[in-house]
C-alpha cells in the first residue's frame, strides 16, 4: 500500500513570496493548542510582569529597580505590561506573529543571497517547526524579541560575504543591530565575536571596517550610559547590568537530561545533514564559502547558549536558524521527493509528538517543574510584596515592592547591614515604594529595624512576614 502524504516539501520548493501566507497558516494550526491552553505561567513571565510593572509605576531600570534585565527588555516589557497587563493569551499571540516574521524574513534572505542551488522557502517553514521542540519557545522573552535584531545583523553579515554590496554602512548596521540585540538579551554579544571570526576567516574585510562595526557596536550603549549619566545612575547600570552579565554563572530552569530528550531528534537530522553535506553537495565558490560561515555561525550559538544567564529550552532558538539552513539542505539533496517529503513528516510529527507529550508531563526523561511557577498556597494577594529569599512564586498573585526584585543581586546588600550605604539603600528603597508585607525568613531585616526607627515603626513581626501597621483614623 502506497504512503501518502500532504506534500509539504513541494509547496515550500516554489520560489513564491506567497507561500509565506501558506506559512502562516500553518503556524497558526499548530499554535491553536498553545492559544487555547496557555499552560501555567513561568518564571520568565512572571519576571517580565514584575519588571514591566514596575516601569510603568515610574521606576527606572537599575536605578529604581535592581535587576540584570537589559534596557530595551524592560521597556518592552513595560509597553506589553502597559497594552495587555497580565494576559497571556495576548502576549503568546504577540510571540506567535514575532516567530512567524522571524521565519519569513530568514527565507528571504536566504532565497535574495542565492543560498541554495534552488530558491526555496523551505528554511522559513524548518525555522518555524523547529520551534515546537519545546511549547516555551512560543513564551514573550527577551530572548525572542532581542533574537530579531541578530538576524538582521546576521542579514548583513551575509552580505559582506557575498562581495558584491560590501559599503560601509552594511558592517556599521551589523555592529548596531548585534548590539541593539544585545541590549535585550546581554549574551548575544557573543555574536560580535562570532561576526568578526567570520569576517576574518571569509571576507578582505579592512581594518578600518572593523572598526566601524565596533563603533556601530558601542553607539547604542554608549547613548544608554549617557542617558543614565544624567541623572546620576552610571555606577548603578555597570553594577546591575554590565557586571552581572559579565559573569558566566547561570540559573537553570531544566535539567540537562530534559534538554538532551527534547533536542534529540532536530539533533539527529543536524548531524545526518552535516554528512551529507560534506558527501554529497556541490556547490559553487560563494555557497561554500556561506556553508562554512553558516556552520562557524552555529558554534558561536552554541557557545552563547552555553554564555546565557538563564538556561531553559527557549535559550536555544538561537540554533535554530543554523538548524533550518543545513536541514534544508538536506531535505534538497534528497534525490527521491518522496522520500524526502517522509523525512520531513517524520521531523514535523516527531517534534510535535515530544512537545505535546513532554507538556502535559507524558515523559519522565522531560521536567517543566523549575521552569513553571506553583502555587503559592498563601493567603496573601493583590498586596505589594518585598521577598528576602529567592522564592518568588508569591509574586504569581501579587505586586513586587521597593527597588529589591533580583535577590541575587540584592542579597549582599541585606548581608551588610554594617555598612551606612546598604542602610540608607533599604530606608530610601522601602520608604519611598512601601510594601503591604516583607517576607523574611533569614531575619536579615532585623539588624536594619534597628538602625532604622522610623522603619522599625512602620512594620510588626508575625511569623515570617513583616506587615505594615495601618495608621489610625
Amino acid at each position: 500500500m502506497a504512503f501518502n502524504t500532504i506534500p509539504l516539501l513541494r509547496y515550500f520548493r516554489i520560489n513564491d513570496p506567497y507561500r509565506l501566507l501558506g506559512l502562516f497558516l500553518i503556524l497558526f494550526l499548530l499554535c491553536i493548542p498553545q492559544f487555547i491552553n496557555g499552560g501555567d505561567l513561568t518564571y520568565p513571565e512572571l519576571e517580565s510582569f514584575l519588571i514591566g510593572e514596575k516601569i510603568l509605576d515610574g521606576n527606572a531600570l537599575y536605578t529604581g529597580i535592581i535587576d540584570s534585565t537589559g534596557p530595551l527588555a524592560g521597556w518592552f516589557n513595560a509597553m506589553m505590561s502597559l497594552v495587555f497587563g497580565r494576559s497571556l493569551l495576548a502576549r503568546h499571540i504577540v510571540a506567535f506573529m514575532i516567530i512567524f516574521l522571524q521565519a519569513g524574513f530568514f527565507g528571504m534572505i536566504l532565497v535574495e543571497k542565492k543560498a541554495f542551488a534552488e530558491n526555496t522557502y523551505l528554511p522559513s517553514l524548518l525555522f518555524v517547526l523547529l520551534y515546537f521542540f519545546s511549547y516555551d519557545n512560543f513564551l514573550l522573552t527577551p530572548e525572542l524579541v532581542g533574537y530579531g535584531f541578530v538576524l538582521l545583523g546576521l542579514n548583513k553579515l551575509i552580505k559582506e560575504i557575498e562581495f558584491r554590496e560590501q559599503h560601509d554602512q552594511t558592517i556599521l548596521k551589523l555592529g548596531l543591530f548585534i548590539s541593539l540585540s544585545t541590549l535585550f538579551v546581554f549574551s548575544f554579544i557573543v555574536y560580535l565575536v562570532g561576526a568578526i571570526v567570520i569576517l576574518i576567516l571569509f571576507t578582505r574585510t579592512s581594518p578600518r571596517k572593523f572598526f566601524l562595526m565596533i563603533i556601530g557596536f558601542l553607539l547604542p550603549h554608549l547613548f544608554m550610559m549617557s542617558m543614565y549619566y544624567l541623572f546620576g545612575g552610571v555606577d548603578s547600570v555597570w553594577k546591575y547590568y554590565y557586571l552581572p552579565n559579565l559573569d558566566f554563572t547561570s540559573i537553570h530552569f531544566i535539567t540537562f537530561k530534559s534538554l538532551w530528550w527534547l533536542c534529540v531528534l532536530p539533533l539527529i537530522f543536524l548531524v545526518v545533514s552535516l554528512v551529507m553535506l560534506n558527501r554529497e553537495a556541490r556547490f559553487t565558490k560563494y555557497q561554500s564559502q556561506l556553508v562554512q560561515a553558516m556552520f562557524v555561525w552555529l558554534i558561536f550559538s552554541f557557545l552563547q547558549v552555553l554564555y546565557a544567564e538563564e538556561l531553559r529550552p527557549q535559550s536555544f532558538i538561537t540554533l535554530i536558524p543554523g538548524f533550518s539552513f543545513f536541514i534544508a539542505h538536506y531535505f534538497l539533496l534528497i534525490r527521491r521527493r518522496r522520500l524526502a517529503e517522509i523525512n520531513l513528516w517524520i521531523l514535523l510529527l516527531g517534534i510535535l509528538s515530544v512537545n505535546n507529550l513532554a507538556r502535559y508531563n507524558k515523559i519522565e526523561s522531560i521536567d517543566y517543574a523549575l521552569l513553571r511557577v506553583p502555587e503559592s498556597k498563601s493567603s496573601i494577594i493583590n498586596q505589594r510584596i518585598l521577598i528576602l529569599d529567592d522564592d518568588r512564586k508569591i509574586y504569581k498573585d501579587n505586586k513586587s515592592a521597593t527597588p529589591f526584585l533580583n535577590w541575587t543581586l540584592s542579597k549582599t546588600i541585606f548581608a551588610s547591614a554594617d555598612y551606612y550605604e546598604n542602610v540608607v539603600q533599604v530606608y530610601q528603597g522601602i520608604k519611598e515604594d512601601q510594601p503591604d508585607f516583607i517576607r523574611d525568613k533569614d531575619d536579615l531585616l532585623k539588624p536594619f529595624l534597628a538602625r532604622i526607627p522610623e522603619l522599625n515603626r512602620m512594620y510588626i513581626r508575625k511569623g515570617i512576614y513583616y506587615e505594615k501597621v495601618k495608621a489610625n483614623n
